[in-house]
């Protein structure tokens, strides 16, 4: 087999096994029906799953003092009043 045909030949091998390659791609599992989205709008009642940092100066955002076992946390733009459990209490938005 000449030079120039075995490189050939290899150039096309290398091009399929690329191609296998770029294939095979990972694509991860839808997230499940309660999961958080950035821009949701909270409705008193549900299930807060949001980001969880609460905001410990609320009097500068004009908010009412959260009663004991809550607290306010912003989530984009939005101010939400999360009790202990979880559950969104209160809405305030801007």
């Amino acid at each position: 087999m000449s030079f120039t045909k075995m490189l050939l030949a290899s150039a096309v091998a290398l091009t399929t096994l690329g191609a296998g390659a770029a294939q095979a791609q990972y694509y991860a599992p839808p997230p499940p029906p309660d999961y958080y989205h950035h821009h949701h709008h909270w409705h008193p009642g549900e299930r807060y799953y949001g980001p969880r940092h609460p905001i410990y100066h609320w009097e500068r955002y004009h908010l009412p003092p959260p009663p004991p076992g809550a607290y306010w946390v912003n989530d984009g733009g939005q101010f939400v009043l999360v009790g202990g459990g979880g559950a969104v209490i209160r809405l305030f938005i801007p």
